[in-house]
């Protein structure tokens, strides 16, 4: 009878303490400002951090390296739907926030460039590094 007893009393300590770090882990958690990573999507590249980027692989590199929690993806142009639906398919992994916006937004206005530098002497249809297939795939699956 006593060892049912101290059994569980233990689990109640045990429990009790768990419910408390997990508590205090979760408030420490909350508090610290999670990263996001905001992207204007142009029709012939992307705008990450100051940096323009002409190839969605060297792009997902340097999101990734920011450790986002989320990723906004702002479309700038009325011609930006296939660069904007193939970077969600490439951060799927994370939250998404898809917007949207009109070339005089703020945030597309301090993203444009007069003039993109490529990453590489690639050719193609611009931004690189879009596989078109596995992209309307995973759309159609996502959104029937």
């Amino acid at each position: 009878m006593k060892k049912d007893s101290s059994i569980r009393l233990v689990g109640l300590v045990v429990a009790t303490a768990s419910a408390l770090w997990f508590g205090a882990l979760g408030a420490a958690t909350a508090q610290t400002p999670r990263p996001h990573a905001s992207i204007a999507v142009f029709d012939e590249h992307y705008v990450f951090a100051g940096k323009h980027f002409d190839d969605l692989d060297a792009l997902q590199d340097a999101v990734n390296a920011k450790l986002p929690w989320f990723v906004r993806l702002d479309s700038c142009s009325g011609a930006a739907a296939r660069a904007q639906l193939a970077a969600a398919h490439r951060f799927r992994h994370l939250y998404l926030e898809l917007r949207v916006l009109e070339p005089s937004a703020l945030s597309c206005q301090s993203a444009v460039a007069p003039r993109v530098v490529p990453v590489s002497q690639r050719t193609g249809q611009r931004p690189f590094g879009i596989y078109d297939e596995a992209v309307d795939r995973w759309w159609n699956n996502v959104m029937p």
